[in-house]
C-alpha cells in the first residue's frame, strides 16, 4: 500500500518542464495536528506569513477492539508566522479514554512547542521541491496520575520536511514528506526512547474555486518501545477532505491504522481540525 502511495508522487516530481510551481492558488496553507504548516499529518515546508496568529482546534477520536477502548485527544495550538521563512507552533491537549468496561479516565496531556525554518523555498517556475528542518520540545505537563503523559521528564524532535506545489496543465496539486526522529528521557535508564516517525500524503483541489481538496497521506511510526497515551508502533493511510478559504479551515478525515505490536488489534481514528487565521 506503501508504494502505491508514493508511486503518483514520484511521478509528479518527475514530470517534464511543463510542469511549473507558482506561488499559489491553493487558497490558504492550514496548520495540522501538530501545530505546523501542512496536511492532516505531514508537515509540508512552507511556512504562515509573517506575524499571521493561527488558532485550531481539533480532536482525534480512536476506537479500538483489542484491546477494547475508545480514546479521544482534544489538542489545542497556537501558530504563528515569524519571518517569510519560519514559523512557530504551541500545541497542548486534553485527553480522554473509555476503556471497556467503563473505566474512565481524563486528564491535561504534555505540551509541545514547535519550530519550522524553510531553508530552501519552492521557487516560481520550478518542480525542485522546497525544504524546511523542524525542530520541537516536549514539556512533560501531562497529568501522570492518570497516565495522559507521553514523556516523564523530556523529549524532543529532528527533522526535515520536502514538499512542492506544482501546477499541471489546468490542475494543481501539492506533494509533501516529512521524517523526523524523536527522542524522550535519554537521562534516565529505565524510561529512556528513541522512534522514527515518517509521514508523505498529497493534496489536489477538487472545486472550481480550489477551495474544496482532497489529502490523502500515509504515516508510519517506527521503534517505540515504552507504551505512553501516544500508543505504540503503527502505519497508517489516511484519507482527508478540507474546506478552505483564506483565513478558515474545515479538514476532516479517517486514518486506518495498522499497529505492529503483538496484543494490539487494528483500529480507526476519525481527526477533524478547525483553524482561523487572525
Amino acid at each position: 500500500m506503501r508504494y502505491i502511495l508514493l508511486l503518483p508522487m514520484i511521478i509528479a516530481l518527475l514530470l517534464p518542464a511543463a510542469v511549473l510551481a507558482e506561488e499559489l492558488e491553493i487558497v490558504n496553507r492550514p496548520v495540522n495536528t501538530s501545530g505546523m504548516t501542512g496536511l492532516l499529518a505531514t508537515t509540508s515546508p512552507f511556512t504562515l506569513p509573517p506575524k499571521i496568529l493561527e488558532i485550531g482546534v481539533m480532536v482525534l477520536s480512536e476506537n479500538s477492539l483489542a484491546p477494547n477502548y475508545t480514546a479521544t485527544e482534544y489538542p489545542m495550538t497556537i501558530s504563528m508566522g515569524l519571518s517569510h521563512s519560519s514559523e512557530i507552533a504551541l500545541k497542548c491537549s486534553f485527553h480522554y479514554v473509555n476503556v471497556d468496561p467503563d473505566q474512565i479516565t481524563r486528564g491535561m496531556g504534555d505540551t509541545d512547542l514547535a519550530y519550522k525554518w524553510n531553508i530552501r523555498p519552492q521557487t516560481e517556475f520550478s518542480s525542485i521541491p522546497g525544504v524546511a528542518l523542524i525542530l520541537a520540545g516536549v514539556f512533560p505537563t501531562g497529568d501522570k496520575t492518570a497516565g495522559m503523559n507521553s514523556v516523564s521528564h523530556w523529549g524532543g524532535r529532528v527533522g526535515i520536511s520536502l514538499g512542492s506545489e506544482l501546477i499541471w496543465e489546468d490542475h494543481i496539486i501539492g506533494i509533501f514528506a516529512d521524517g523526523q526522529i524523536a527522542a524522550q528521557d535519554l537521562s534516565d535508564d529505565q524510561i529512556r526512547d528513541s522512534y522514527t516517525l515518517v509521514n508523505a500524503g498529497v493534496l489536489f483541489p477538487i472545486s472550481k474555486y480550489r477551495n474544496l481538496q482532497m489529502i490523502i497521506e500515509y504515516s508510519q511510526r517506527k521503534g517505540k518501545d515504552i507504551m505512553t497515551i501516544d500508543g505504540a508502533d503503527f502505519s497508517a493511510v489516511t484519507y482527508g477532505l478540507r474546506l478552505v478559504n483564506e483565513r478558515f479551515n474545515l479538514t476532516f478525515g479517517t486514518q486506518f491504522l495498522h499497529k505492529s505490536q503483538e496484543g494490539l488489534a487494528d483500529s480507526n481514528r476519525m481527526v477533524g481540525i478547525l483553524s482561523i487565521k487572525l
